[in-house]
Formats: structure tokens, sequence, C-alpha cells
């Protein structure tokens, strides 16, 4: 099962970050913006964006940021 429990104690879907929108997250973590994302891994800011944008829905959050809090709590990105 694909589930995580959440703090109510009910299973709620662990959502499937494709790996470029972990690997987006990844560097947002680290301070970097779309533009130095897409300059590290040869891509557009506009690219970049999207990845974040999609794995962004997919966690049901609205910003990069938000994003990269959740997943950091559970465990799909780890920061240094």
């Amino acid at each position: 099962m694909n589930a995580n429990l959440n703090s109510l104690g009910g299973w709620v879907a662990k959502p499937e970050l494709s790996p470029r929108e972990l690997e987006c997250l990844g560097w947002v973590s680290q301070g970097k913006s779309s533009t130095d994302i897409g300059t590290i891994l040869g891509l557009s800011a506009r690219t970049i964006d999207s990845y974040l944008e999609k794995a962004a829905s997919k966690l049901g959050v609205r910003t990069r940021i938000e994003a990269v809090a959740i997943g950091v709590r559970r465990g799909l990105i780890e920061v240094d």
C-alpha cells in the first residue's frame, strides 16, 4: 500500500512525485532559484517552474516552500 497514516489516524495516499519533481524540490531546499536549477539541469526556468507546480499540486499545497516542507516531513526529500 502506498499510503501514510495522518495525524488523525486515517490513511492518506502518498503522492507519486516524479524523479525530476523530487530533484527540483531538493534543489529548492538548498535555496536555488528556478533559473539556478535550470542551469544545473540544462532546462529552462519555466520547465523547472512546471515541475515544481506539479509537485506542489500533488502534495496539496500552493507554494514551492510548502512543497519542500511537506516533502521533508513525509521523507520524500532530505535536507542537509
